[in-house]
């Protein structure tokens, strides 16, 4: 019989020392300009206390032009590295694993934080009201350099001590908006059919893997009950799954 205390190794060759997990959840304890403040590391030095095998912070961005609220992290270049290692230092403290949750807001990012917003089309959230304008579609140029950033933010957590990254690809996020044909309405190479939809998230997976000296772990974060069609069935999230591997 299997027991929550048993060690699971993953696929990614991670291996934990029990199946208890806190799952990514948004702290808001950014410094202003986004650094890592003393009481995220408090709260992750206690929550390192409580036995969990994994840890998975919360929606850290990628851009710091594009925020999907306020108080989150953001880590775009090395300014902040010792402040990024001591976060990683407090969640690994108890033996816990410690994955970076990575995300790009999109068109869901308040306007009040985020000037112009982006999305693969220019598609605004209905029933949103005033809190979220009308996004611009992103120009494919655009597209690649937002795949650097998440490679650049996942390169750094690599070289902070963080034991991987978590590619956050829900709750109506930019990769999640590239998926569905709803919010993605583009007929080009990154719209269109569903192998063209799901390419932002394979090429940010292949960059990511591509721009860390060994070996990262990751993984990406979907809501499979809002997938489009097409993603829900085994078969198509696994060669979702195979292509990024190549």
């Amino acid at each position: 019989m299997t027991h929550l205390s048993t060690p699971l190794s993953l696929s990614n060759k991670l291996t934990l020392d029990n199946r208890l997990a806190k799952s990514a959840m948004s702290e808001r304890l950014a410094t202003r300009d986004g650094r890592v403040s003393a009481e995220l590391v408090r709260l992750y030095e206690r929550w390192a206390r409580s036995g969990a095998g994994l840890l998975v912070t919360g929606n850290v961005m990628v851009d710091a032009r594009a925020l999907g609220e306020s108080g989150n992290v953001v880590v775009e270049d090395e300014r902040d590295l010792e402040g990024l290692r001591a976060w990683a230092q407090a969640a690994r403290s108890g033996g816990a694993r410690v994955l970076m949750q990575i995300n790009h807001p999109g068109r869901q990012a308040p306007r009040t934080l985020t000037r112009h917003l982006v999305a693969p089309s220019a598609v605004g959230l209905k029933g949103a009201g005033p809190l979220f304008a009308k996004p611009r579609a992103l120009e494919p140029l655009e597209i690649e350099q937002i795949i650097g950033r998440f490679a650049q933010t996942a390169r750094i957590a690599e070289k902070a001590g963080f034991d991987g990254v978590q590619i956050h690809g829900a709750h109506g996020y930019l990769v999640s908006q590239f998926l569905s044909p709803r919010s993605n309405r583009r007929d080009d190479a990154w719209g269109g059919d569903a192998p063209r939809r799901r390419r932002f998230l394979l090429e940010i997976v292949r960059a990511v893997r591509a721009g860390c000296q060994r070996r990262l772990r990751g993984g990406a974060q979907a809501q499979l009950g809002r997938l489009p069609e097409g993603w829900v069935r085994r078969g198509r999230v696994h060669g979702a799954a195979r292509g990024a591997r190549r």
